[in-house]
């Protein structure tokens, strides 16, 4: 395993992303406590080469498990062809790109995951865009989702969703994915607003603890 390697990379260009800094360095350093093979899954891929105010979470997680060990996978779908295609031209073999609906694929892989024995480390979710005038519909669409894993998520399984920001902690100043933090000692979160509002909800219900909460939030614990 050569984790320093990857954080001395990591450490470079970290500060672009921004408000996700702190949420993926947790991710990271949860991960390394994990056994090998690492398995991510992600919804929704790298779509614009560079964007890091959107994320750039595929090619974090192709980094990650390359320098973590020979086994270590990541899975990453979108339903945009366009944006599998960037995807696709930007980070190794190592990342499976699937092209199609996240919620159809992710029961598929759920089945294949099962058959197989084979344990996710992380969750990603991060695919419907979010209207943050009207929620509804993303949150739907993470919430299903949830559902769609929420059989094979084990006590140790980290669950992640951008775009969910802990009510009180970011102000939306009007622009798209643009916040001020506010608040940055309100924590716990007593609620999760954005694509992650409805999960919350089900991984309260479901005994999960919340593992942070930032501009991303993630949750482990699972029953």
């Amino acid at each position: 395993m050569s984790t320093s390697e990857f954080y001395k990379w990591f450490d470079k260009l970290s500060p672009k992303l921004q408000i996700r800094k702190e949420a993926f360095y947790k991710i990271f350093k949860y991960l390394d406590s994990m056994p090998d093979p690492i398995i991510i899954v992600e919804t929704g891929c790298l779509r614009i080469k560079d964007n890091y105010l959107d994320g750039q979470s595929t090619l974090l997680f192709d980094k990650y498990t390359q320098l973590r060990d020979k086994n270590s996978k990541v899975f990453t779908m979108d339903i945009d062809p366009k944006a599998t295609k960037v995807c696709s031209e930007n980070v190794s073999k190592n990342v499976l790109i699937h092209t199609g609906d996240s919620v159809e694929h992710l029961k598929k892989l759920t089945k294949e995951f099962i058959l197989n024995k084979i344990n996710v480390s992380l969750f990603y979710l991060d695919s419907f865009d979010c209207n943050w005038k009207d929620l509804k519909q993303s949150s739907e669409h993470h919430l299903k989702e949830f559902q769609s894993i929420q059989k094979i998520l084990k006590k140790n399984t980290l669950l992640v969703v951008d775009d969910s920001p802990i009510v009180g902690y970011f102000q939306q100043t009007g622009l798209k994915n643009n916040f001020n933090l506010i608040n940055p000692g309100l924590v716990p979160a007593p609620t999760i607003s954005g694509k992650g509002g409805l999960v919350h909800q089900h991984a309260v219900r479901a005994g999960a603890k919340m593992l942070f909460s930032n501009y991303q939030t993630g949750w482990i614990g699972f029953n």
